[in-house]
C-alpha cells in the first residue's frame, strides 16, 4: 500500500487549511502516497493510535498549530514522523520539526504595502493572546516606522476580559491622528479594529487605513468597509510539512537510521513560508476609493490586467491624460495605475507558479505582460528571486 500523510488540522471548512492540504496532497501526489485531512473532532490524543493503524503506512503527521500550541505531543507518533505548523518556538521544549511563517517578513511587506499611502503615523494592534507571532510582527514594524522617522501607536496585548479590551481599543481607535495607518497582527483583530472604528464613527479608509494578515475571506469580505489583508503561502507550508516528512521517512528506512525521527537532527529541522501578495480591498484604499472613476478603474483593472490592458488604455477611457489619471489615481489609492496593474499580474503569476505546470515562457503572455522580459524583471524587483528560483524552492517543476 501506498504511505500517508496525515493532516491533523484544527477546524471544519477553513480556507487556510484547505490551501495547507492542497500543498501536502501536490507532494503526496508527486511520490503516489496518499495525503489525509482528520478533522480537529477526531484529533484527540486518544484518537491517533486509531488514525496509525487505519492508514497504515503512515509516512508522517502534519499537525496544525492555529494559536501557536497543541495537545499532541511528539510521544504520541511514536516512529512516525510529526511536522507542526505554526507552533510556537518553545512547544515541547522546541524538540520539534516545524514550519511557519516568516513573521518579520509578514510585518516587512505590511509596512511596504502602507507605506504607499504616505500615511502621517502608523499604528500597529497585538492580538488577543500573548502569541510569539504576535509580538515578532508588533516589533519589527515599530521598527520599521522607527527607521523612517514616523510616530507608531501600539495597542499592546493586555490580560483583560473581551468587554475590557473593546472599551480599551475603542478608546484607543478614538485617538489614533488622521491619515493613520493601521497594521493588525491578524484578520481577527483587524476585524475588531473595523467593528469598533464603525461604532464610534472613525471613518476607515476616510481617516484610518486598515490591513490584516491571512485574507481570510468569510472575515475580510464580510467586513465593513472590507479588510485588505496579506495572504501567505499556505499552500506552500503544507508543501514543505510534507517534504520534511517524506526526508524523515527515506531516512528512517535507511538501515541504521530507525531512530532518526527521535533524534535530534529531524527535531531541528524547520521551513518557514513568506508573504505573497497583499489582496487590496477598501480598508487600505484611502479617501479617492469612494470616488466613482477609482472604483470603475479598479475594476477595469481587476478585469483585464491579463488581458494586456496598459494604464495609457485605461486614461483613454476615462477622456483623461494619462499623466493627470494617474495623479489622481495615486491620490485615491496611494499607488500608481500601474502598480495596481502588475499587482493583480502577480497574483496570476503565483496562482500559475503555484497551482500548475505552465511553462516559465508562457506566463507572461498568460497574464498580460508584455514580454518575458518584462514579466522577469518586475517579480524579481518584487520577489528577489526569478520565477525558476521561486517555483524551485517550492517544490515546483
Amino acid at each position: 500500500m501506498s504511505p500517508t500523510i496525515l493532516y491533523l488540522n484544527t477546524a471544519s471548512g477553513d480556507r487556510i487549511q484547505e490551501m495547507t492540504l492542497a500543498g501536502i496532497r501536490r507532494y503526496a501526489e508527486a511520490r503516489r502516497w496518499e495525503a489525509e485531512s482528520v478533522p480537529w473532532q477526531a484529533s484527540r490524543p486518544e484518537d491517533i493510535p486509531r488514525h496509525l493503524a487505519a492508514h497504515r503506512p503512515v509516512a508522517g503527521c502534519v499537525i496544525e498549530c492555529a494559536d501557536g500550541s497543541s495537545h499532541l505531543p511528539p510521544q504520541l507518533f511514536g516512529r512516525v514522523p510529526a511536522v507542526y505548523l505554526h507552533a510556537a518556538p518553545s512547544l515541547y521544549g522546541g524538540r520539534i520539526a516545524r514550519v511557519s511563517a516568516d513573521n518579520e517578513a509578514v510585518a516587512r511587506f505590511a509596512f511596504r504595502e502602507l507605506s504607499a499611502g504616505r500615511p502621517a503615523a502608523y499604528a500597529v494592534v497585538e492580538a488577543v493572546w500573548k502569541l510569539d507571532w504576535s509580538d515578532i510582527r508588533s516589533r519589527t514594524f515599530q521598527a520599521l516606522a522607527a527607521r523612517a522617522g514616523m510616530p507608531c501607536r501600539v495597542f499592546a496585548f493586555r490580560e483583560e476580559s473581551d468587554g475590557e479590551r473593546d472599551a480599551r481599543l475603542a478608546g484607543w481607535v478614538a485617538d489614533l491622528p488622521r491619515n493613520c495607518a493601521v497594521f493588525a497582527v491578524n484578520d481577527r483583530t483587524a476585524e475588531n479594529v473595523a467593528t469598533v472604528a464603525r461604532a464610534i464613527h472613525r471613518s476607515i479608509p476616510h481617516e484610518l487605513t486598515l490591513l490584516g494578515v491571512d485574507n481570510d475571506v468569510a472575515l475580510c469580505e464580510t467586513s465593513a468597509p472590507p479588510i485588505s489583508s496579506i495572504q501567505l503561502d499556505h499552500e506552500r507550508a503544507g508543501f514543505l510539512a510534507a517534504r520534511l516528512i517524506g526526508d524523515a521517512f527515506a531516512t528512517k528506512n535507511t538501515k541504521g537510521q530507525k531512530d532518526f525521527v527521535n533524534s535530534v537532527p529531524f527535531a531541528a529541522r524547520s521551513a518557514t513560508i513568506g508573504p505573497l501578495l497583499a489582496v487590496r480591498r477598501r480598508s487600505t484604499g484611502g479617501s479617492g476609493r469612494r470616488e466613482k472613476f477609482v472604483l470603475e478603474a479598479v475594476e477595469m483593472i481587476r478585469r483585464e490586467a491579463s488581458d494586456g490592458l496598459t494604464a495609457m488604455e485605461l486614461a483613454k477611457r476615462f477622456r483623461c491624460s494619462r499623466r493627470l489619471f494617474n495623479m489622481r489615481f495615486r491620490e485615491a489609492t496611494g499607488h500608481s495605475v500601474l502598480d495596481e496593474i502588475q499587482h493583480v499580474r502577480l497574483e496570476k503569476v503565483f496562482a500559475l507558479l503555484s497551482g500548475t505546470d505552465t511553462a516559465i515562457g508562457a506566463i507572461a503572455d498568460f497574464c498580460g505582460f508584455g514580454s518575458d522580459v518584462e514579466l522577469r524583471h518586475v517579480f524579481r524587483s518584487r520577489t528577489g528571486k526569478s520565477l525558476r528560483q521561486w517555483r524551485k524552492e517550492n517544490g515546483r517543476g
